[in-house]
């Protein structure tokens, strides 16, 4: 029974100075501290996609690399790793960076046609990365039209629909979205951060 006793001791014991050991090690290898910005927040900060953005715009490789090298930069002060600095200037990353200014470029453009009541067909083409946004962009311009139809049918008073009618309703429309757009901006200028 003794025996027991002082096994089942040493075991706990060991376990303890195990559990010591590793709260120690570990203490040890947090020297470095972790940064406070990541790739992602890089990649995706403001000024950086706005510069891609533009750039894409113009067509000008020369600017987007040296948007890249501006974000590699920022990693350097913010102590990210020499692989991650070295993922920012890659053609990973500038392949991100395009493709998402591609998909913003065809929302600034969808946004003016909605609001100018024209179509999107050629967007299609000229940003095929924005594939998955057609779809909802269509039901938009869909939702719209319709939008248009009734208002031209109310003006209409139950007559046949006319082509002033139409455009009218057009106005009408063009009006209220304006107004809308004009409403969210002043609200969302006017929420604290």
């Amino acid at each position: 029974m003794k025996k027991l006793l002082l096994i089942g001791l040493l075991i706990i014991v060991g376990i303890a100075g195990y559990f010591v050991w590793l709260s120690d090690r570990s203490a040890d290898t947090v020297e470095e501290p972790v940064p406070v910005i990541n790739v992602m927040d890089i990649l995706k900060a403001s000024d950086l996609r706005a510069g891609v953005r533009q750039a894409v715009k113009q067509n000008d490789d020369k600017t987007i690399e040296l948007w890249l090298q501006k974000g590699q930069e920022v990693g350097r002060e913010a102590g990210l790793s020499d692989e991650n600095i070295e993922y920012l200037g890659s053609e990973k990353a500038r392949r991100y960076v395009e493709y998402n200014a591609k998909r913003d470029l065809f929302n600034e453009e969808f946004e003016q046609r909605y609001a100018n009541l024209k179509g999107i067909a050629d967007l299609k083409q000229r940003y095929p990365e924005a594939n998955t946004l057609y779809e909802k962009a269509q039901e938009l311009i869909t939702k719209r039209d319709s939008l248009i139809e009734q208002i031209a049918g109310t003006l209409a008073e139950g007559a046949t629909v006319t082509k002033a009618h139409r455009q009218a309703a057009q106005e009408i429309w063009q009006k209220r979205h304006k107004a809308a757009q004009q409403g969210q901006t002043a609200n969302s200028d006017s929420k604290p951060e």
